[in-house]
């Protein structure tokens, strides 16, 4: 990949007039750089000649290489309003100027489209500020919308002064969250801005982040073989060119015989370039940007991933993953916004399971997520208060980045619980001072059950910086849930007024057990159903309905669904479940490390008729695939074929 890349500057970005040196857009006039940090100047010359750079007293020099790419690190420096020149001079040519740059902090947003939407269309109080004036010493560049399936090296764009004009169009989230951190830090701040409507995470993830990630290492690998430039297309490639010209031979052949040729081989196959689709986003809008010396990135993103429950957590790893490599800052801060409340008029759970996920995403070190559920509009997926999405933003930056340690820099979020006496005890983090609700009123949207996991309205009371919980519908609590609904406004805040995130003390991970590592992973069956019923084995519903449910075929017994882990875990119990209709009766739960050799850990025979399930425990022991084997079954118990074996869902539980 880097001998294609390296390929592409001198195809792609080389300059048309030899002897003229040229800067990427980003050193620019009015461009601000990272203080505190060495600075990298690249761009590109006659191929061997000798560039000099010199800037706020540092001179440097290097030498284009054969593709005419050259590239320098300046000496890190403080932060400084006072603009200066950086002079870049190619041997034998008239040196080129760029002028009033600053140094401060740098950062990058970036997103779709509630990241995307302008200060002209927020809420008139968020234009009333924006429009009060210029914020000095605040400089943005606005990457415009691109798509490209190969990288790019250069964007067409320039910075900005920030005035009321300049700031009609621009993310008002990345505006409210510079302007709060010029305020706070009083240094120059530049806010590159790179974003798109509607936009999945996928095409904004390079490949080195799926790469890092265990969990994504099918989607890695089904990537590599439809990637341009890499091993695994270049082999595919040569097989479908040797597959052809015998093709060509066999056509050649038949028309002579006056016969129909044979159909030609299909190529193989691409990743889709699109803003919604695989590829394209990182490859023109972000490469172009590195690696330019940044402090760190804000994100607002996953409306357009709603679907992926907890396999969205991972791929905002390889994501952040993939740009801290990229931008050669493996710590760089890394802030995003947690979806607010919407009525997407699908699944109601599904948005309440993203909610968990980017919670859980807060496990990647240097990572923090602003709540905005107090905020939303459920009938809008695009709420207009963006000044305080900015301001919290920043709040987590200043804590974090900054050292302002006197912030309460979150809204609560779940720590633990107890349940005794009929009653749920919750404890928070980032309590602040103490728990209490915005409108004075009891806490809202608090909901527990019994061990037959049936949720009914809990009455909360608040205990400094616990929540207690009970209710006379459920008198033996052993879970609770928090605005577990895609539209819950909750009325839990802190005592900096920052609202409480949404919680399930049993979802996606059983507190006893341990993290369930089973979720959203992939699975096959020796026995494939032929009516959509093939998925649901994994993907977190304990619910029975077609899609949600797995089933096999009617083949005859044995015959397995096997779970692929993605890697090796130390687990060590095994919950699975049946239906009330189907015949499933006994089954056996093994597991193997490779693949090949399965040992039996258990068996069930479940109630006919009932919804059934058990939890399998066991000697931890290392696996990556876990096996259900479907015995036995009841004597026809419906409309359904004795033969086809039915699971509503399989947890694996990873030791602690």
């Amino acid at each position: 990949m880097k001998f294609f890349q390296t390929l592409l500057v001198a195809l792609l970005l080389t300059h048309p007039v030899l002897g003229a040196i040229k800067l990427p857009h980003l050193f620019s006039d009015g461009a601000v750089l990272q203080r505190d940090r060495s600075v990298p100047v690249w761009g590109w010359a006659q191929p061997g000649k000798k560039v000099t750079v010199e800037f706020a007293g540092q001179k440097k020099a290097t030498k284009a290489n054969d593709y005419g790419a050259w590239n320098l690190k300046l000496d890190a420096m403080p932060a400084s309003a006072k603009g200066r020149v950086l002079v870049v001079t190619e041997e034998g040519s008239e040196p080129v100027r760029v002028n009033d740059l600053l140094i401060g902090e740098v950062w990058l947003a970036s997103g779709q489209s509630n990241m995307e939407w302008p200060i002209s269309k927020c809420r008139p109080e968020d234009q009333a500020i924006a429009n009060s004036g210029p914020v000095e010493h605040m400089r943005i560049f606005n990457v415009p919308n691109k798509l490209s399936p190969h990288p790019l090296y250069d964007v067409d764009s320039k910075w900005q002064l920030t005035t009321p004009e300049s700031v009609k169009n621009f993310s008002g989230v990345a505006y409210f969250f510079g302007r709060e951190l010029s305020h706070a830090l009083k240094v120059p701040i530049g806010i590159i801005s790179s974003e798109w409507g509607g936009s999945r995470i996928e095409p904004w993830i390079p490949e080195v982040g799926f790469a890092e990630v265990s969990e994504l290492t099918n989607l890695h690998r089904y990537r590599k073989s439809r990637l341009p430039g890499t091993k695994e297309y270049e082999e595919a490639a040569h097989r479908h060119l040797a597959a052809t010209r015998a093709w060509i031979g066999e056509a050649h052949k038949a028309l002579k015989r006056h016969q129909t040729p044979p159909a030609q081989p299909p190529a193989p196959a691409v990743l889709s370039v699109g803003h919604n689709a695989e590829l394209g986003l990182y490859q023109a809008m972000i490469h172009p940007l590195q690696p330019y010396a940044l402090r760190g990135f804000i994100w607002y993103q996953g409306e357009s991933n709603l679907a992926d429950g907890l396999q969205y957590r991972w791929k905002m790893e390889a994501l952040i993953k993939g740009w801290r490599t990229a931008f050669q800052n493996r710590e760089a801060p890394f802030l995003f916004t947690q979806l607010a409340p919407f009525n997407y008029g699908r699944k109601a759970s599904l948005l309440p399971q993203l909610w968990v996920a980017q919670r859980e995403t807060l496990e990647v070190p240097h990572t923090g997520m602003a709540i905005i559920n107090d905020i939303g509009n459920p009938k809008d997926i695009h709420p207009t208060n963006k000044s305080d999405v900015g301001h919290r933003l920043a709040r987590l930056a200043l804590a974090d980045s900054y050292g302002k340690k006197d912030l309460v820099k979150s809204g609560p979020l779940f720590r633990d619980f107890t349940a005794k006496d009929g009653k749920i005890t919750i404890s928070f983090d980032h309590a602040g001072s103490g728990l209490k609700t915005r409108d004075g009123k009891a806490p809202d949207s608090f909901e527990i059950a019994g061990a037959n996991g049936k949720f009914h309205p809990a009455q909360a009371d608040v205990d400094g910086d616990k929540i207690v919980l009970h209710s006379d519908q459920v008198p033996d609590p052993t879970q609770a849930r928090f605005a577990w609904s895609q539209t819950a406004s909750p009325n839990l805040v802190n005592s900096a007024d920052l609202p409480t995130s949404a919680f399930h003390t049993h979802w996606p991970h059983d507190p006893e057990l341990g993290r369930n590592v089973a979720l959203g992973k992939p699975h096959t069956s020796s026995d494939p159903n032929k009516s959509n019923w093939n998925s649901g084995l994994t993907d977190g519903s304990w619910k029975g309905e077609a899609g949600q449910c797995f089933a096999t075929g009617s083949a005859p017994l044995p015959k397995h669904a096997t779970i692929d882990l993605l890697c090796t875990k130390q687990v060590h119990a095994v919950r699975v479940g049946a239906p009330a209709y189907g015949s499933t009766k006994t089954i056996a739960v093994s597991v193997s490390a490779n693949g090949d050799a399965f040992e039996e850990v258990g068996r069930y025979t479940f109630k006919p008729k009932t919804d059934d399930k058990t939890t399998i425990r066991f000697e931890k022991r290392p696996a990556r695939h876990v096996r259900i084997t479907f015995l036995e079954q009841h004597p026809k118990q419906d409309k359904y074929a004795a033969e086809i074996g039915f699971i509503r869902e399989v947890e694996v539980f990873e030791s602690k």
